[in-house]
């Protein structure tokens, strides 16, 4: 698999590809279908649309717009991951024979990490060499400071990716990503009590105060971690190499356990590391969301677009 940054602004996007998009409760999970469907009005985006939207209005009135326009159109739970990953393979592999190549945009902005995850491991078994599949996301405007940002807690921890060494007297590594949940954070590393912390935290450089305000509400992390790994999320093929790169230096020492969280291109970046590497005592966990403590932030789009793309070599 072979993984390459992608321009937003410089991309020459096609009506002829393949454009899935997924609405749920923030503003900004249909920003891109906006801006695409208005500059290509000839397309037939898919849309998947997170089964609670009813319960916001300004997404039923976006899903009412799609049902008028006759696209596809697909009613998903946040849980069914598998019924997700399923018919987007559906969806492209019935496009395969009508064309030599195709090209597919997936805006996993608003997507729920077990959704989008585990997408290029699948896709990668039917893609052709001149097939590519770009995934976009939207930076997102959160609340003006960390205090307002709500904790969505911790449910359980699953083996999301990886094979882990099953030496018992190993040392264990934990590499965690960072966000603004420092509540969520700290859960993680009372359970997990690692040997050898590396925290990892990712942004975008051209976005004045935040890595200040990043650095200053995870401060009692940083300071507990061996080593960190700061990061621009706008270079996605730089983090997955970075992570790949620590990831291999350290696995003499200790069996390495990723925990993903943080911004959405984080998360995705640290879960693809144990399958592009393949080591046994390379594992990923993923973390699902308490319900119950789960509060929904309605984010709006900032206007700035990160992606990139993924091909077979």
């Amino acid at each position: 698999m072979i993984i390459n940054n992608a321009n937003f602004e410089n991309f020459e996007f096609s009506p002829n590809d393949i454009y899935i998009f997924a609405f749920g409760y923030e503003h900004r999970s249909y920003y891109l279908y906006d801006k695409l469907t208005k500059r290509f009005p000839s397309i037939s985006p898919v849309v998947f649309v997170l089964d609670d939207y009813e319960k916001y209005a300004h997404t039923s009135a976006k899903v009412r717009e799609v049902q008028a326009q006759s696209y596809a159109i697909y009613y998903n739970s946040y849980e069914d991951a598998k019924g997700f990953q399923e018919k987007v393979l559906q969806i492209i592999n019935s496009k395969l024979p009508e064309s030599e190549k195709i090209r597919v945009h997936i805006d996993y902005s608003s997507m729920p990490r077990s959704w989008y995850c585990k997408l290029p491991m699948l896709l990668e078994n039917i893609l052709r060499e001149n097939d590519a599949v770009c995934f976009w996301y939207t930076e997102g405007k959160y609340p003006p400071t960390y205090e307002e940002y709500p904790s969505a807690g911790i449910e359980s921890f699953s083996l999301f990716s990886g094979k882990p060494s099953l030496q018992i007297d190993s040392n264990r590594i934990h590499i965690l990503g960072l966000g603004y949940d420092i509540i969520r954070s700290e859960a993680i590393l009372s359970i997990t009590d690692p040997n050898y912390l590396i925290a990892c935290y990712a942004y975008n450089p051209n976005r004045e105060g935040f890595l200040d305000s990043l650095k200053s509400v995870n401060s009692p992390i940083l300071s507990r971690a061996a080593m960190t790994l700061s990061l621009h999320i706008n270079d996605f093929a730089f983090m997955v190499s970075k992570l790949c790169e620590t990831a291999n230096e350290l696995l003499p020492i200790g069996d390495i356990i990723l925990i993903p969280d943080g911004p959405k291109p984080l998360i995705f970046a640290i879960s693809l590391v144990p399958n592009l590497l393949n080591k046994s005592g390379i594992t990923c966990l993923h973390i699902s969301r308490n319900a119950e403590y789960f509060e929904p932030v309605d984010v709006e789009a900032t206007g700035v677009t990160h992606g990139f793309l993924i091909s077979i070599a």
